[in-house]
């Protein structure tokens, strides 16, 4: 007598092909890409990135961080003397000027009145604080960005490279406490001026800003590719620098 084929209905009385004890799983078809929660290829561990990858993404991302990292830093602070109605303002690609000979002249006098009589002291100075005031909410932004949402190089190239214009602030402190005496002029020196806060401790504070933010985006840097995504990145970035200087800047806010 002829043994009928075992049934594919399982308990449940559902028909399909049923695992039974000791048969391995099924393993998953091979090709098949895993995806993360976006449906987008993911990287898995042990996949190796390859350095030419690593030094493309990081490389693009330096070469689009000049306008960020410059154009809103100016606009604070223009929107800060727009609103005061300072004479002959304009905005450029990188420095805002207006009629101020004037103002500083009576500055430089100890003469407060005659300078505010042109304009408030504290709008100028208000201005002259809002330039590092939204390079600090920029690099806020970035780390917010790369620490909630994803760590893109673009990220990272920003927070840094908006942050570097604090070099001038630290060569005059240098050489003011060396002896050396050189006119000097940054929006740290200007506020100092105006409000009498010490310029050292205006420059330790951006210092110690950029320091503290660069230790901590340097987390996001890929593991094992560290030196190929700085040195891309610092490519992209002069190479950013130099575009935006030389062509965009002056074409888009001459």
């Amino acid at each position: 007598m002829t043994t009928p084929p075992p049934s594919n209905v399982d308990s449940s009385g559902n028909a399909g092909p049923r695992h039974t004890p000791g048969t391995p799983v099924t393993a998953r078809a091979p090709g098949r890409v895993p995806l993360d929660c976006r449906g987008e290829r993911r990287h898995t561990p042990g996949t190796p990135v390859t350095a030419r990858a690593v030094s493309l993404q990081w490389c693009l991302g330096g070469l689009l961080a000049a306008p960020f990292a410059i154009l809103p830093h100016e606009v604070g602070h223009y929107l800060v003397l727009l609103a005061f109605g300072v004479p002959d303002l304009t905005l450029h690609y990188v420095a805002v000027t207006w009629d101020l000979r004037e103002f500083w002249e009576a500055i430089r006098r100890a003469d407060f009145d005659g300078a505010n009589a042109v304009v408030p002291v504290w709008a100028v100075a208000l201005s002259d604080a809002m330039g590092p005031i939204v390079t600090y909410a920029i690099v806020a932004a970035c780390c917010y960005a790369c620490a909630r949402w994803r760590p893109l190089p673009v990220f990272v190239a920003v927070a840094v490279l908006s942050q570097l214009r604090i070099r001038a602030g630290v060569n005059h402190v240098v050489r003011e406490a060396l002896g050396i005496d050189r006119p000097a002029n940054f929006d740290e020196l200007r506020v100092a001026v105006l409000t009498g806060i010490p310029v050292e401790a205006l420059v330790g504070f951006a210092l110690l800003t950029l320091l503290v933010s660069v230790a901590w985006l340097s987390r996001f840097l890929p593991p094992g590719r560290r030196l190929v995504a700085v040195a891309s990145m610092t490519v992209g970035m002069a190479v950013s620098l130099y575009l935006y200087a030389g062509l965009i800047g002056p074409w888009l806010l001459p």
